[in-house]
């Protein structure tokens, strides 16, 4: 039967969200479009810090080797009190090399980041329409059909389903007819990309807190340097918020405000050679009030904006991306029930929500007025800088917060109830890293191994002759041939003994991974009541097959 649909997935918005997305969708074979009404990608750095998490993220995509190689590594954050050294917070993750096998931040400029994403979705002959224009969108109930202008030409496409990665002020989530509650900060924000007579080196942020708020300069890979920060009101103010319109809006800035902005408030001994780009922009703190209606979705800043503090703009919008991606590809392909869409929503909002309410806290903080927050800022701020960015543990919440490391999906329909014992990682947590010495597939780590397509199960068993691991090789040979979707096993020997203590396994254990690298499911031998809901679990988010799918590896 012919598929009425011009295509399953249409995308509308080519930033780094919804390349994302296309990109994963149609690594998994999905048949997507995306539009975006730019003639091509940002010419700016605009978002410039990417995060362990997202990197990871990428990784699985096969990008973040070549998106390393373009950025610039970031290890820490050089706090300033009115140009006096305050203290130093890390970005990259000390002692973590056993977690993440991005330890660090990366400087990349969005640009940069676009290009990658682009290339790579060309590669899988998905080439995105530029110039294209959203004019309408109705959903009709099995299909979203959008009408998309191009120069003079209109023309219609017809998508089973719709991302709207189109950003602050998204054409998308108009039509949908949803609400984007929050605040607008009377602050103006600036960002400029500039070349400075001077190196301050390139493996550090410098943040400068001042009267009113705060400002940074950020090296980038190029050469030049990312300058930052609100932007006091005597020298200038962004034009007044009047609504939708304005909540991405870059406003004009005249170069010789940023040159005294800069010798008032960075208190660095440099000057400014060349401005490739600088533009005034105004704070939010938004969220949509759904993030589904019928068969659309919304991902990224179309989904929730917020101040810019710790860089958690671009990442979060990535996150969206992979989580509906992947699921969008289950359900497409049939291998998954339709209701793992809703867990997009369910997922997501909470992490949109804390990151919006640490990002406002830390930016009120860092720029409040009242004498309260102007007396912490200058008597007790940069004090605590200097004795707490010394203690170990500190510096690890630190880039654990930043990382987006953190990041779980606890109680969502779509990961398991059943985990067994007290100890290790449970169902919604990322999946931890662990290194490991020796593998037959290649894969340099545990979370290596769920990179693909499908479900994996890492099978744990460090007790000789245990007649327990009995029961999770059993679980494994019962799901062989039992769902359309890909469900791997992968034996996890002894002798990898950074796996265990990632996992706290001591005995034999049975851990079901997700595509998007979460732990669905743990489950003890022994415990016949945990390795059942993983069973049960499976039998809920796939769909059963006819024919073989499961397939079975030593590590």
């Amino acid at each position: 039967m012919r598929d009425p649909h011009d295509c399953e997935v249409l995308v509308v918005g080519a930033g780094p969200s919804g390349l994302t997305a296309a990109l994963l969708m149609a690594q998994k074979g999905v048949r997507v479009r995306i539009v975006d009404s730019k003639p091509g990608p940002v010419e700016q750095a605009r978002a410039a810090i990417v995060h362990a998490r997202t990197l990871e993220h990428l990784d699985q995509l096969g990008v973040a080797d070549e998106a390393v190689a373009r950025g610039l590594r970031i290890t820490h954050v050089a706090i300033h009190e009115n140009g006096r050294h305050a203290g130093k917070m890390p970005l990259a993750g000390e002692g973590t090399a056993d977690r993440t096998r991005f330890p660090f931040a990366l400087a990349l400029e969005q640009s940069e980041t676009e290009r990658l994403l682009v290339a790579a979705l060309a590669e899988h002959a998905v080439d995105v329409e530029w110039q294209s224009t959203v004019d309408e969108l109705v959903d009709t109930g099995d299909a979203v059909r959008v009408r998309v202008r191009k120069g003079e030409v209109s023309s219609t496409i017809s998508a089973r389903w719709l991302v709207g990665a189109d950003g602050a002020s998204s054409t998308v989530r108009r039509f949908l007819g949803q609400d984007f509650d929050g605040e607008t900060y009377a602050q103006s924000g600036m960002l400029a990309d500039v070349t400075l007579d001077v190196d301050l080196g390139v493996k550090g942020m410098r943040l400068n807190l001042t009267r009113g708020g705060f400002v940074g300069i950020l090296p980038l890979a190029s050469g030049r340097c990312r300058l930052f920060g609100v932007v006091p009101p005597d020298l200038h103010r962004a034009p007044t918020d009047n609504g939708e319109a304005s909540h991405q809006a870059y406003a004009a800035l005249d170069h010789g405000d940023l040159q005294r902005w800069f010798e008032s408030y960075f208190r660095v001994d440099a000057r400014l050679q060349k401005i490739e780009w600088a533009s005034m922009f105004r704070f939010h703190s938004r969220i949509a009030a759904k993030f589904r209606v019928g068969n659309s979705f919304l991902i990224g800043d179309a989904a929730h904006i917020h101040n810019p503090a710790g860089g958690q703009g671009l990442n979060l919008g990535i996150g969206d991306a992979v989580n509906i991606a992947w699921k969008l590809a289950q359900v497409v392909n049939n291998e998954s029930p339709a209701w793992l869409l809703e867990t997009y929503e369910s997922e997501r909002r909470p992490i949109a929500r804390t990151v919006l309410k640490r990002t406002d806290l830390g930016f009120k903080l860092e720029t409040g007025n009242n004498a309260v927050a102007v007396w912490m800022r200058t008597h007790v701020a940069t004090r605590i800088v200097g004795v707490v960015s010394r203690l170990a543990p500190v510096r690890r919440m630190f880039f654990h917060l930043f990382s987006q490391l953190w990041v779980n999906y606890r109680g969502s329909r779509a990961v398991s109830a059943a985990h067994s014992g007290k100890s290790g990682p449970r169902p919604g947590d990322r999946a931890p890293y662990a290194p490991m010495a020796k593998t037959g597939e290649g894969a340099s780590s545990v979370l290596d191994l769920g990179h693909g397509s499908g479900y994996h199960i890492l099978l744990f068993d460090n007790r000789e002759h245990s007649s327990a691991s009995a029961d999770v090789a059993e679980l494994a040979a019962r799901l062989v041939g039992r769902y359309a979707a890909p469900v791997a096993t992968h034996t996890i020997p002894p002798s990898e003994t950074a796996a265990y203590r990632a996992y706290r396994v001591d005995g034999a254990r049975a851990v079901l991974i997700r595509p998007d690298g979460h732990i669905a499911a743990v489950a003890d031998a022994g415990d016949q009541d945990a390795i059942q809901r993983l069973h049960s679990h499976l039998d809920d988010v796939l769909v059963r097959a006819r024919t073989s799918s499961v397939s079975s590896d030593a590590a």
